[in-house]
């Protein structure tokens, strides 16, 4: 699913609309302004996504004045974007399938997996209440997907059956959590302003948060609030912010273009700590649409098993022109790790004429589409010959020239004995010649806000800024799932982090 924008201007305010397709989506509506300008209210909520929706729908249950400014023309936030997967011990799903779990053993299978790496005090604060939380959205109607919970599926695996998804991916929870949202907002319980931009942190002299100022369709705006929540998102779509973030790894990222770190920039300004942009692991694998845009990236099917199910009938090779991993390893946390050791974090999909014809799509696009890529786009490379290929790619052509023929005479030996590569299919030795110049690829930012169990934003000094809270995203993929990829450890902190700040950890 993608979202595309354009601009129409009508008396003389600016309209976003959408361009997608895909189940559960929302109607395009302007946003509302006018009105409050002079109120102090008891929360202010910067976002209204996977953190920000069940942040507003506790709150305002429990009598909050809320105010609440989302920069996108409508709710959702990264919910459009999220495959979805949650995870949770003790829950009622797990009941109903005889599955002994506790928060302690999530803790510990969590951290096992991502080898001690995450913020010990976020992870106990998302294990001890994600049971609650999966089971409160179920209350709501999210219908969790047949089969789950599973130990694991797109990840590394749990040794405990408690990741689970619904099936419209992250719709599947938007469409529980705006009905609730929605009902609230018409009651004027929450106070919702769509296309207003945060774009700084107000303090009293003490240096305690006392409100927010907004770019808004009718000019820059000041808002006052006893407590401000950021869950404002990640910025995987900010290349500059990402540079000075996460300045050792390359951008090419898929994700929500509103994910451009404005609670992080605005928090920065206050000293607030933000850390762990060292701690990344890229999904893998993808390219560029757009080879001089870092946020145009689009995946390519290149993981065996898993939801795409697709065999790899290609070789990979790194700028030397050699193979450097096995391609089709059952261990996708082995690929991924394989993949972010090459230097730019590059490699190249290399196959023929034979493997173009046979082999499944490598792209979510119709073959005709794939096809048409070759010689329009930088990334996608045709040649007559590996040593054209080679020339192509920049890459020595002795080098691909025996790395081709090593990989032939082992599909023709049926064993691949350098790299132990199962799916020996075809070789590769009828022209033309192919390559996808890929790399890893992010759907989510790894750098964050540091927050204490409270969820309170930490400052410079080690004490939390007064009155600033933060959840969902903008902590930092890495504070909840570290250097990995842990099942659920992104969007479930951030349900779950929403859910407790509006139900007890905010006061007024």
């Amino acid at each position: 699913m993608h979202l595309r924008k354009f601009t129409d201007l009508k008396d003389g305010r600016r309209t976003a609309w959408l361009l997608t397709a895909g189940p559960g989506l929302a109607s395009v509506k302007p946003a509302t302004t006018g009105g409050g300008m002079g109120d102090v209210w008891d929360v202010i909520v910067i976002g209204a996504g996977s953190a920000g929706l069940p942040l507003a729908i506790k709150a305002a249950e429990r009598g909050a004045k809320i105010l609440q400014l989302e920069a996108d023309y409508r709710v959702g936030g990264t919910l459009y974007w999220s495959s979805g997967q949650i995870a949770g011990a003790g829950t009622r799903l797990q009941k109903q399938h005889g599955i002994e779990d506790s928060p302690a053993e999530h803790y510990r299978d969590a951290q096992r997996i991502a080898h001690g790496s995450i913020d010990p005090v976020v992870l106990k604060l998302t294990t001890e209440h994600a049971g609650p939380t999966i089971d409160w959205l179920m209350d709501l109607g999210f219908a969790p997907a047949p089969g789950t919970p599973v130990a694991g599926e797109a990840h590394e695996a749990y040794s405990t059956r408690r990741y689970l998804w619904g099936t419209q991916q992250a719709v599947s929870i938007l469409n529980v959590l705006k009905p609730v949202h929605d009902k609230l907002v018409a009651r004027g319980k929450i106070d919702l302003r769509l296309q207003h931009r945060m774009t700084g942190l107000m303090t009293d002299t003490s240096g305690a948060v006392i409100g927010v100022r907004a770019a808004t369709p009718s000019g820059e705006q000041e808002f006052r609030g006893k407590n401000v929540v950021l869950a404002s998102g990640g910025y995987a779509a900010n290349a500059k912010l990402w540079t000075q973030l996460t300045p050792k790894v390359p951008l090419c990222s898929y994700c929500n273009p509103y994910s451009r770190g404005d609670g992080l920039v605005a928090a920065r300004k206050l000293g607030a700590v933000v850390d762990s942009g060292d701690k990344f692991l890229c999904t893998f694998a993808g390219t560029r649409d757009n080879p001089k845009d870092p946020t145009s990236g689009t995946f390519l099917l290149l993981s065996p098993g898993g939801q795409s199910s697709r065999r790899i009938w290609e070789i990979f090779v790194d700028h030397t022109g050699k193979r450097f991993m096995q391609e089709d390893h059952p261990s996708i946390d082995y690929r991924e790790r394989s993949l972010l050791s090459r230097k730019g974090m590059a490699m190249h999909v290399v196959f023929d004429h034979g493997i173009m014809q046979n082999a499944s799509p490598i792209m979510a696009e119709p073959s005709a589409a794939f096809r048409a890529r070759f010689g329009r786009n930088p990334n996608f490379v045709k040649a007559k010959t590996i040593a054209e290929l080679a020339r192509k790619l920049g890459v020595p052509a002795a080098n691909l020239r025996k790395t081709v023929t090593e990989y032939n005479k082992a599909v023709d030996a049926k064993v691949d004995r350098k790299w132990n590569k199962a799916f020996l299919i075809r070789r590769i030795d009828k022209a033309p010649f192919y390559a996808i110049k890929a790399m890893g690829i992010t759907v989510v930012s790894p750098a964050g806000l540091k927050v204490d169990k409270q969820l309170r934003v930490v400052g410079k000094s080690g004490k939390p800024i007064r009155n600033l809270y933060a959840a969902g995203e903008v902590l930092g993929f890495a504070r909840t799932s570290g250097d990995s990829f842990v099942g659920g450890l992104s969007l479930t902190p951030a349900l779950t982090f929403g859910r407790l700040l509006g139900e007890h950890l905010l006061k007024w």
